[in-house]
């Protein structure tokens, strides 16, 4: 009879054999740390069978893991210091003091660094336990493929700053928060609110303080760029193509247009409006807007909070006439059993991100469904679904009018 560790163990060799085959059969470099290695997985998104065994592998390597720790281990395995040594690196740019094809002493590091000698050995060393930096020989650092990617791409750098410093302290001042205004929902009472010593909610906050706010634009433009979140997801799951000629759709936080832009080139009758309330952001899609499709984009600076100002629209917003569509294109928190332990842990974290940044929440479905009946009777709430290989679901709700 087999057990849970080992049935775990005999998938997790199927599901990494199928995904060596396919690296090996396509002439793919295997995953590795080295320095020239891949600095992402090698396998496209719409490889789904394949991405679906790598997922597989990481998620049930994971639940093995913590099997094999049991509660009391798995427990003390958590470390509060276990970004202590990246925000080290990234605050003080000790990856950019070596040198990309060659190496540095300890002593020539501690140097250039400007720290102490024990501080700097502790920090270097114990990153070495997460693949940044190698030492090929005693006193010699290197790079690894994390560290050089901290090196030469500064949106991952001030990203890694972001999540070991801002997003950190963020965490930490969380339970203080719960605390001092339970059950809140105001955006300025929150742990991002208190570690910063503020009553402004965080953008607020980021608008006055251009360092922190070029670190989270930078996280923004490497997480928009994640292939699960491709926009050609929204543009094939539903059908754009069945609306009227000339129909109007307005993308509310709609950012730099992408989403637009792509339904524009795929379907030449729609008209299409970008709303965002960062005014700079819209202006520079506005003035950057390519010639295919974007001169059906019309981009408007928008604080979703006040009345819309498009009426007659139909998709995409509340000012609607009967028959329109309000098109999600968003986060659905799993229920519980339904989606595995791995991919569960990946969205709830998420959610957790929005209560300590914002005491906002991702939703599950029945919240996405609630949150339409109170807007309004008016909704009628279709449900959605998840485009295979897209991290995001797709929900509509029509308007029956009132």
């Amino acid at each position: 009879m087999s057990t849970r560790i080992t049935e775990l163990a005999t998938r997790i060799a199927v599901n990494t054999a199928k995904v060596d085959d396919y690296l090996a059969a396509n002439s793919l470099p295997a995953p590795l740390f080295d320095i020239d290695a891949p600095v992402q997985s090698q396998i496209p998104n719409a490889e789904l069978d394949i991405a679906a065994a790598r997922q597989a592998v990481i998620h049930d390597a994971e639940e093995l893991r913590q099997l094999m720790l049991g509660p009391r281990e798995q427990l003390f395995s958590y470390r509060p210091n276990h970004l202590l040594s990246q925000l080290v690196i990234v605050r003080f740019g000790l990856a950019s003091l070596i040198p990309i094809d060659g190496e540095a002493t300890f002593a020539g590091l501690i140097a250039a660094a400007g720290l102490g000698e024990a501080h700097v050995r502790k920090i270097v060393r114990h990153a070495m336990t997460q693949h940044i930096f190698c030492e090929p020989r005693p006193g010699v650092v290197a790079h690894t493929a994390i560290s050089r990617l901290l090196a030469e791409d500064a949106d991952v750098a001030a990203w890694a700053r972001w999540s070991a410093d801002d997003c950190w302290l963020a965490a930490y001042y969380t339970c203080e928060a719960m605390a001092r205004w339970p059950a809140s929902e105001e955006p300025n009472e929150t742990g991002f609110a208190l570690a910063n010593d503020t009553n402004l909610g965080m953008f607020d906050f980021l608008a006055a303080h251009p360092e922190p706010a070029a670190r989270i634009a930078a996280g923004m433009r490497l997480y928009a760029a994640r292939p699960d979140l491709d926009v050609r997801h929204l543009v094939d799951a539903w059908a754009w193509g069945d609306l009227p000629t000339g129909a109007t759709v307005v993308d509310v936080g709609g950012s730099h247009g992408e989403a637009a832009l792509a339904l524009a080139r795929a379907f030449p009758s729609l008209k299409l409006v970008v709303q965002d309330i960062d005014a700079l952001t819209i202006r520079a899609a506005d003035a950057s807007k390519p010639a295919d499709g974007g001169s059906r984009v019309r981009f408007m600076t928008h604080d979703f909070f006040i009345e819309q100002p498009v009426v007659g629209a139909d998709a995409l917003i509340p000012a609607l006439k009967p028959g329109a569509r309000v098109i999600l294109n968003d986060v659905v928190v799993p229920g519980p059993g339904d989606s595995t332990a791995g991919s569960a842990a990946a969205i709830r974290s998420d959610d957790l991100n929005m209560t300590m940044l914002f005491n906002a929440s991702d939703r599950e479905m029945t919240g996405w469904a609630r949150l339409f009946e109170v807007a309004s009777l008016g909704f009628h709430f279709e449900g959605g679904r998840q485009p295979p290989g897209s991290g995001l679901w797709v929900m509509v709700a029509e308007w029956k009018g009132v």
